[in-house]
């Protein structure tokens, strides 16, 4: 799912110019409240502070996906 980044690489959540730690689908991060910036192709880099807003947003997503829902 998800994937380290490297260190020259910053954030896509637009005002955000933090160093990225992942890189997410693209499709995944439109789900949730983040605004990306418009540059965004095919997967969103996001720093620490995003991805874990991102992971408290998708947590019952994951949790019935891994039940098999």
């Amino acid at each position: 799912m998800a994937e380290n980044v490297s260190k020259s690489c910053t954030c896509d959540v637009s005002g955000c110019s933090n160093e990225a730690e992942r890189s997410i689908s693209l499709k995944q991060v439109k789900a949730t409240k983040l605004s990306l910036r418009p540059d965004c192709t095919r997967s969103a880099h996001l720093c620490k502070e995003h991805y874990r807003g991102f992971k408290k947003e998708t947590k019952r997503d994951r949790k019935l996906e891994h039940l098999g829902y």
